[in-house]
């Protein structure tokens, strides 16, 4: 599974993955993938898309 997180700063990235996601009892581990470049949620949504 992927997961988009939209954050101001790498520090608030940092806190959302060691301390808020961990705390979710079905996810076993975690990898952390950064973008620089930023889309639109219209371009996010046809990325995505399967179809349906």
């Amino acid at each position: 599974m992927v997961a988009i997180a939209r954050v101001k700063d790498n520090d608030e990235l940092a806190t959302l993955v060691t301390n808020k996601i961990v705390d979710i009892e079905a996810i076993t581990k975690t990898e952390t993938m950064l973008a620089f470049r930023v889309y639109s949620k219209h371009d996010l949504d046809s990325m995505f898309s399967i179809g349906l």
